[in-house]
Protein backbone atom coordinates (compact mmCIF):
# COMPACT_ATOMS: atom_id res chain seq x y z
CA UNK A 1 0.00 0.00 0.00
CA UNK A 2 1.16 3.67 -0.95
CA UNK A 3 2.53 5.95 1.32
CA UNK A 4 -0.03 8.94 1.01
CA UNK A 5 0.47 12.59 2.26
CA UNK A 6 -3.03 13.17 4.42
CA UNK A 7 -5.36 16.58 3.29
CA UNK A 8 -4.38 17.53 6.56
CA UNK A 9 -0.13 17.71 6.32
CA UNK A 10 -0.77 18.96 3.06
CA UNK A 11 -2.83 21.79 3.86
CA UNK A 12 -0.06 22.45 7.04
CA UNK A 13 2.71 22.51 4.75
CA UNK A 14 1.28 25.39 2.68
CA UNK A 15 0.64 27.80 5.70
CA UNK A 16 4.28 26.96 7.20
CA UNK A 17 5.66 27.15 3.40
CA UNK A 18 3.18 30.66 3.42
CA UNK A 19 4.74 31.84 6.81
CA UNK A 20 8.20 31.44 6.14
CA UNK A 21 8.45 33.16 2.69
CA UNK A 22 6.16 36.12 4.11
CA UNK A 23 8.79 36.32 6.82
CA UNK A 24 11.67 36.52 4.37
CA UNK A 25 9.80 39.13 2.73
CA UNK A 26 9.44 41.52 5.91
CA UNK A 27 12.80 41.00 7.33
CA UNK A 28 14.00 42.13 3.27
CA UNK A 29 11.48 45.06 3.60
CA UNK A 30 12.76 46.09 6.88
CA UNK A 31 16.42 46.53 6.04
CA UNK A 32 17.53 49.97 6.95
CA UNK A 33 19.00 51.94 3.61
CA UNK A 34 21.45 54.73 3.44
CA UNK A 35 21.87 56.62 0.48
CA UNK A 36 24.93 58.90 -0.17
CA UNK A 37 25.94 62.55 -2.08
CA UNK A 38 28.98 63.15 -3.55
CA UNK A 39 28.66 67.02 -4.00
CA UNK A 40 30.91 69.44 -5.62
CA UNK A 41 31.50 67.43 -8.77
CA UNK A 42 33.62 69.09 -11.22
CA UNK A 43 35.89 71.56 -9.93
CA UNK A 44 38.73 69.38 -9.73
CA UNK A 45 39.32 66.80 -12.30
CA UNK A 46 41.37 63.93 -10.19
CA UNK A 47 39.60 63.94 -7.26
CA UNK A 48 36.32 64.22 -9.34
CA UNK A 49 37.63 60.59 -11.19
CA UNK A 50 38.38 58.95 -7.47
CA UNK A 51 35.06 60.04 -6.40
CA UNK A 52 33.98 57.99 -9.43
CA UNK A 53 35.77 54.57 -8.11
CA UNK A 54 33.79 54.52 -5.09
CA UNK A 55 31.61 51.24 -4.71
CA UNK A 56 28.20 50.94 -5.19
CA UNK A 57 25.22 52.93 -5.99
CA UNK A 58 26.93 56.27 -4.62
CA UNK A 59 25.12 59.30 -5.49
CA UNK A 60 27.19 62.28 -7.59
CA UNK A 61 25.95 66.23 -7.69
CA UNK A 62 27.75 68.18 -10.67
CA UNK A 63 28.10 72.03 -10.34
CA UNK A 64 27.15 73.46 -13.16
CA UNK A 65 29.50 75.03 -15.96
CA UNK A 66 33.02 73.88 -14.35
CA UNK A 67 35.57 73.37 -17.08
CA UNK A 68 35.38 69.12 -15.80
CA UNK A 69 31.52 68.97 -15.42
CA UNK A 70 30.07 67.42 -18.64
CA UNK A 71 33.55 65.25 -19.59
CA UNK A 72 32.79 63.52 -16.13
CA UNK A 73 28.84 63.36 -16.04
CA UNK A 74 29.45 61.38 -19.03
CA UNK A 75 31.69 59.13 -17.27
CA UNK A 76 29.89 58.48 -14.24
CA UNK A 77 26.35 57.88 -16.35
CA UNK A 78 28.85 55.49 -17.93
CA UNK A 79 29.40 53.90 -14.69
CA UNK A 80 25.47 53.48 -14.59
CA UNK A 81 25.58 56.13 -11.89
CA UNK A 82 23.01 58.43 -10.45
CA UNK A 83 23.66 62.10 -11.42
CA UNK A 84 22.52 65.32 -10.09
CA UNK A 85 22.80 68.88 -10.32
CA UNK A 86 24.23 70.95 -7.43
CA UNK A 87 22.50 74.23 -7.95
CA UNK A 88 24.86 77.36 -6.35
CA UNK A 89 22.57 79.63 -4.20
CA UNK A 90 23.14 82.82 -2.33
CA UNK A 91 24.65 82.39 0.77
CA UNK A 92 24.72 84.13 4.65
CA UNK A 93 27.56 85.67 3.96
CA UNK A 94 28.61 87.59 1.11
CA UNK A 95 32.26 86.24 0.99
CA UNK A 96 30.68 82.95 -0.04
CA UNK A 97 28.85 84.53 -3.31
CA UNK A 98 29.38 82.07 -6.27
CA UNK A 99 29.97 82.72 -9.69
CA UNK A 100 26.55 81.70 -11.61
CA UNK A 101 24.56 81.59 -8.07
CA UNK A 102 20.79 82.10 -8.02
CA UNK A 103 20.47 85.03 -5.93
CA UNK A 104 16.91 86.81 -4.81
CA UNK A 105 18.30 90.24 -6.08
CA UNK A 106 18.10 88.71 -9.04
CA UNK A 107 14.72 90.02 -11.84
CA UNK A 108 12.25 87.32 -12.11
CA UNK A 109 13.17 86.42 -15.94
CA UNK A 110 17.32 86.60 -15.01
CA UNK A 111 16.89 84.02 -12.19
CA UNK A 112 14.59 81.77 -14.83
CA UNK A 113 17.22 81.79 -17.16
CA UNK A 114 20.25 81.16 -15.39
CA UNK A 115 18.34 77.96 -13.90
CA UNK A 116 17.23 76.79 -16.89
CA UNK A 117 21.17 77.10 -17.93
CA UNK A 118 22.08 75.25 -15.41
CA UNK A 119 19.32 72.57 -15.75
CA UNK A 120 20.76 72.20 -19.53
CA UNK A 121 24.17 72.35 -18.44
CA UNK A 122 24.37 68.81 -16.80
CA UNK A 123 23.37 65.57 -18.66
CA UNK A 124 21.46 62.70 -16.91
CA UNK A 125 20.04 64.22 -13.97
CA UNK A 126 17.44 62.59 -11.72
CA UNK A 127 17.47 65.25 -9.15
CA UNK A 128 18.45 68.75 -7.85
CA UNK A 129 20.12 70.20 -4.78
CA UNK A 130 21.84 73.24 -3.34
CA UNK A 131 25.09 74.46 -3.24
CA UNK A 132 25.39 76.53 -0.28
CA UNK A 133 22.15 78.37 -0.36
CA UNK A 134 21.58 79.35 3.57
CA UNK A 135 20.10 82.46 2.78
CA UNK A 136 17.83 81.35 -0.65
CA UNK A 137 17.08 78.64 0.68
CA UNK A 138 14.96 80.42 3.78
CA UNK A 139 12.77 82.15 0.89
CA UNK A 140 9.81 80.56 -0.04
CA UNK A 141 9.29 82.66 -3.04
CA UNK A 142 12.12 81.68 -4.26
CA UNK A 143 12.21 77.83 -3.83
CA UNK A 144 8.49 78.16 -5.43
CA UNK A 145 10.51 79.96 -8.50
CA UNK A 146 12.77 76.88 -8.61
CA UNK A 147 9.88 73.93 -7.99
CA UNK A 148 7.89 75.97 -10.35
CA UNK A 149 10.45 75.52 -13.19
CA UNK A 150 11.54 72.14 -12.27
CA UNK A 151 7.78 71.34 -12.80
CA UNK A 152 7.46 73.07 -15.83
CA UNK A 153 10.61 71.67 -17.85
CA UNK A 154 10.05 67.88 -16.30
CA UNK A 155 7.04 67.30 -14.74
CA UNK A 156 7.70 65.16 -11.32
CA UNK A 157 10.68 63.51 -13.05
CA UNK A 158 13.09 64.62 -10.95
CA UNK A 159 13.70 64.96 -7.04
CA UNK A 160 14.91 67.31 -4.57
CA UNK A 161 17.48 67.59 -1.86
CA UNK A 162 17.59 70.08 0.35
CA UNK A 163 21.10 70.31 1.70
CA UNK A 164 20.18 71.72 4.58
CA UNK A 165 22.66 75.02 4.83
CA UNK A 166 20.09 76.71 6.77
CA UNK A 167 18.20 75.83 9.95
CA UNK A 168 15.17 77.75 8.57
CA UNK A 169 15.49 76.31 5.43
CA UNK A 170 12.35 75.98 3.46
CA UNK A 171 13.44 74.36 0.30
CA UNK A 172 12.24 70.96 1.02
CA UNK A 173 8.42 72.28 2.01
CA UNK A 174 8.39 74.29 -1.18
CA UNK A 175 9.43 70.71 -3.22
CA UNK A 176 6.75 68.55 -1.79
CA UNK A 177 4.06 71.53 -1.76
CA UNK A 178 4.94 71.43 -5.43
CA UNK A 179 4.22 67.44 -5.87
CA UNK A 180 7.97 67.11 -6.36
CA UNK A 181 9.91 64.10 -4.42
CA UNK A 182 11.99 65.33 -1.92
CA UNK A 183 14.18 64.81 0.85
CA UNK A 184 16.23 66.76 3.66
CA UNK A 185 20.25 65.90 4.13
CA UNK A 186 20.60 64.23 7.55
CA UNK A 187 24.23 64.00 8.19
CA UNK A 188 27.69 66.30 6.23
CA UNK A 189 30.29 63.67 6.57
CA UNK A 190 33.07 66.22 6.07
CA UNK A 191 32.22 69.70 6.73
CA UNK A 192 34.89 72.03 6.67
CA UNK A 193 37.31 69.24 5.88
CA UNK A 194 38.13 67.07 8.71
CA UNK A 195 40.42 64.00 9.72
CA UNK A 196 39.44 60.57 8.43
CA UNK A 197 38.65 60.25 12.30
CA UNK A 198 36.11 62.60 12.06
CA UNK A 199 34.68 61.74 8.65
CA UNK A 200 34.64 57.72 10.09
CA UNK A 201 32.01 59.30 13.22
CA UNK A 202 30.34 60.92 10.72
CA UNK A 203 29.48 57.85 8.46
CA UNK A 204 28.81 55.78 11.63
CA UNK A 205 26.34 58.38 12.88
CA UNK A 206 24.69 57.76 9.12
CA UNK A 207 24.64 53.62 9.92
CA UNK A 208 23.34 54.89 13.62
CA UNK A 209 20.25 56.93 12.10
CA UNK A 210 19.23 54.44 9.17
CA UNK A 211 19.27 51.48 11.35
CA UNK A 212 16.62 53.86 14.10
CA UNK A 213 14.67 55.43 10.92
CA UNK A 214 14.79 53.04 8.10
CA UNK A 215 16.77 55.26 6.11
CA UNK A 216 19.46 58.55 6.30
CA UNK A 217 20.79 60.77 3.90
CA UNK A 218 24.65 61.78 3.77
CA UNK A 219 26.54 64.35 1.79
CA UNK A 220 30.18 64.51 1.34
CA UNK A 221 32.61 65.65 -1.01
CA UNK A 222 35.66 64.58 -2.94
CA UNK A 223 38.22 65.23 -1.07
CA UNK A 224 41.40 62.90 -0.19
CA UNK A 225 40.52 62.16 3.50
CA UNK A 226 36.77 61.64 2.93
CA UNK A 227 37.54 59.14 -0.36
CA UNK A 228 40.04 56.95 1.31
CA UNK A 229 37.31 56.65 4.34
CA UNK A 230 34.39 55.99 1.71
CA UNK A 231 36.32 53.36 -0.10
CA UNK A 232 36.92 51.60 2.98
CA UNK A 233 33.43 52.07 4.59
CA UNK A 234 31.47 51.45 1.71
CA UNK A 235 33.44 48.09 1.00
CA UNK A 236 32.21 46.96 4.32
CA UNK A 237 28.72 47.96 3.92
CA UNK A 238 26.80 44.59 4.41
CA UNK A 239 28.35 44.28 7.47
CA UNK A 240 26.35 47.36 9.01
CA UNK A 241 22.73 45.89 7.95
CA UNK A 242 22.41 48.49 5.73
CA UNK A 243 21.86 48.94 1.99
CA UNK A 244 23.30 51.43 -0.28
CA UNK A 245 20.71 53.01 -2.37
CA UNK A 246 20.38 55.69 -5.18
CA UNK A 247 19.19 59.29 -3.58
CA UNK A 248 16.00 58.86 -6.00
CA UNK A 249 14.86 55.75 -4.06
CA UNK A 250 14.52 57.08 -1.10
CA UNK A 251 13.10 60.37 -2.00
CA UNK A 252 10.49 58.63 -4.54
CA UNK A 253 9.32 56.20 -1.48
CA UNK A 254 9.38 59.31 0.27
CA UNK A 255 6.97 60.93 -1.67
CA UNK A 256 4.47 58.32 -1.49
CA UNK A 257 4.24 59.11 2.27
CA UNK A 258 4.28 62.63 2.52
CA UNK A 259 0.99 65.07 1.45
CA UNK A 260 1.44 66.54 -1.73
CA UNK A 261 -0.11 69.66 -3.59
CA UNK A 262 -1.18 68.41 -7.43
CA UNK A 263 -1.09 70.89 -9.66
CA UNK A 264 -2.32 70.17 -13.05
CA UNK A 265 -0.85 73.30 -15.08
CA UNK A 266 1.84 75.50 -14.47
CA UNK A 267 0.73 78.65 -12.67
CA UNK A 268 2.43 81.95 -13.95
CA UNK A 269 5.94 82.48 -12.92
CA UNK A 270 6.19 83.94 -9.15
CA UNK A 271 7.50 87.24 -8.41
CA UNK A 272 10.48 86.63 -6.21
CA UNK A 273 10.63 88.72 -2.82
CA UNK A 274 13.16 90.05 -0.54
CA UNK A 275 15.09 88.02 1.73
CA UNK A 276 14.23 87.74 5.00
CA UNK A 277 15.50 90.83 6.80
CA UNK A 278 16.97 88.36 9.67
CA UNK A 279 17.77 85.45 8.41
CA UNK A 280 18.35 82.55 11.24
CA UNK A 281 21.41 81.73 11.77
CA UNK A 282 21.98 77.87 11.09
CA UNK A 283 24.97 74.35 11.62
CA UNK A 284 26.56 75.42 8.64
CA UNK A 285 25.55 79.07 7.87
CA UNK A 286 29.11 79.33 6.35
CA UNK A 287 27.49 78.12 3.50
Amino acid sequence: MKNSVSPIKTCFYWVLSFFMLASFNVQAKEQAKIALIIDDMGIQKDLSLSALQLPGAVTYSFLPFTAHTQALANVAHQKGKELMLHVPMQAIEPKEREIHELSSNMSSRAFERLFINQLQNIPYIAGINNHKGSLLTQNYSAMTHIMQLIKVQYGTALFFVDSKTATASVAQKAATDFGLAALGRDIFLDHDDPSQIEIRRQFRKLIALALRNGSALGIAHPRINTLAVLQDELHKIAAYNVQLVPVSELAFTARKIMPTIKHTKASPLIKLKAEPAQPELGEYDIF
